[in-house]
């Protein structure tokens, strides 16, 4: 069953066509329940206000989507008792103590304290609980945001840049509760800047440029789309140069390994013909695997906006 699902979700901001500002263009992407779901792209591109609709705090004005196979104002509302979400700053009372501050979120949600002390060991501050707020480093107040979003044991778990700003401790050990999350069987929608945690944490993702959905699938086939290859001869800066020229060479960078290309077409023959016939001739030749930021930073730099989607 879909966790979310949406068609040709639009907003728009600004009545006046002239004056608005299409924030996110028709994004249709499908996630299934169990999946950790990385939701990928530049500053500005719809990331947030993608996410502000799927919880309700921004309206869409086109397209539609779907929570638990819910749609409507009514169904929307009722499939929203089964999402929890961290918005990218948390909002607590920075005078009360860390239990104190789920005790009112709680009241909120009708929770018990049972699951206070369960959520609060959940996400490692038990130890810290009677402290205040306002003397958490910024990866206990995330961990606290995460404790608040448990507390009605949701289904589906909205996270807008969960590790953003926090030193590697504090991003492994938001990457810790996630996966304690994701064995548990949860559904983990999250936004991230971070793409080698991504990489590491998600088992599906989608990358959004300019409010458009570029590419979505497993990790594994996003990053294994199209070809990349890693090329060595005497002269580096011919290398270099004919293969930005090669029409079938979405990307070309350099590194002390060589040249690596991302191709648009597996056929390595084709390449070899080019180059000795522009004088250029290979001593190494190898595939060569490329990251996930890697593949981000070809797709939403602008050199490879023909890339095709791939089904969820």
């Amino acid at each position: 069953m879909q966790a979310i699902q949406t068609f040709d979700l639009t907003k728009r901001y600004g009545k006046r066509a002239a004056k608005s500002v299409l924030a996110v263009d028709r994004v249709s992407f499908v996630v299934e329940q169990g999946q950790v779901f990385g939701f990928l792209g530049p500053n500005g591109s719809g990331k947030t206000t993608t996410i502000g609709m799927l919880v309700g705090t921004i309206k869409p004005t086109g397209g539609s989507f779907n929570l638990f196979g819910a749609s409507g104002p009514e169904g929307l509302m009722a499939a929203r008792s089964r999402v929890g979400a961290t918005l990218e700053t948390p909002n607590f009372y920075p005078y009360m103590s860390g239990r104190d501050n789920l005790r009112v979120a709680a009241g909120v949600k009708g929770v018990g304290r049972p699951r206070i002390e369960e959520c609060l060991e959940l996400v490692g501050l038990s130890d810290r609980a009677k402290h205040r707020f306002k003397t958490y480093s910024l990866g206990m107040k995330q961990r606290l945001a995460l404790a608040a979003t448990m507390l009605n044991d949701p289904e589906l778990i909205i996270l807008d840049e969960p590790a953003n700003g926090l030193d590697p401790q504090g991003i492994r050990e938001i990457r810790e509760i996630i996966g304690i999350l994701a064995e548990r069987g949860k559904t983990i929608f999250l936004s991230s800047h971070l793409l080698a945690e991504v990489e590491r944490t998600c088992s599906h993702v989608a990358i959004i440029r300019k409010g458009r959905i570029v590419t979505s699938g497993a990790v594994a086939e996003v990053v294994g789309e199209g070809s990349a290859v890693l090329l060595r001869a005497e002269d580096t800066d011919a290398l270099a140069g004919a293969m930005e020229a090669y029409p079938g060479a979405s990307s070309v960078r350099r590194t002390d390994e060589g040249v690596i290309a991302a191709l648009e077409s597996s056929d390595l023959g084709s390449v070899t013909r080019y180059l000795a016939g522009q004088g250029v001739y290979l001593s190494h030749l190898a595939p060569y695997r490329q990251s996930l930021e890697e593949v981000f930073i070809d797709i939403t730099s602008g050199a490879v906006d023909s890339m095709t989607e791939i089904a969820s």
